[in-house]
């Protein structure tokens, strides 16, 4: 039973020495042409057709009214994205739909009129 015990606890330390490693992620920087600044982290170390979320964060982010994903080379967008409120100073973004690999803009529109893009490369 000792042996079960140690191996139990061995096999739980393990566990969490595995989950406290710090996760990978993708973040990218960006300024409106009024100048606000704003950061767009995903959760994996690059941005998939299979990303289906990010945070947005940025002194001014609750001004953010609008997100729209444009991809500029085919002069196309995606499906409506879905924007909440995460913690002070963030936003997360759902229901992101890249529907092909390429440069994408994450577009943002501000409630003053203001306006930005990050440009991602999708894999």
């Amino acid at each position: 039973m000792k042996g079960f015990v140690a191996n139990v606890l061995a096999l739980c330390a393990l566990t969490v020495a595995i989950s406290a490693q710090p996760l990978t992620a993708a973040e990218f920087s960006m300024s409106t042409r009024g100048g606000k600044g704003f950061t767009l982290e995903t959760a994996g170390d690059q941005v998939t057709q299979k990303t289906t979320d990010f945070v947005i964060c940025g002194e001014t982010v609750e001004t953010i009214t609008k997100v729209k994903l444009w991809m500029p080379e085919h002069g196309h967008g995606s499906s409506a994205v879905q924007l909440g409120v995460t913690s002070e100073g963030c936003r997360v973004v759902n229901k992101v739909n890249f529907t092909m690999r390429g440069l994408w803009e994450v577009r943002l529109e501000l409630n003053d009129g203001d306006t930005g893009a990050f440009e991602l490369d999708v894999e």
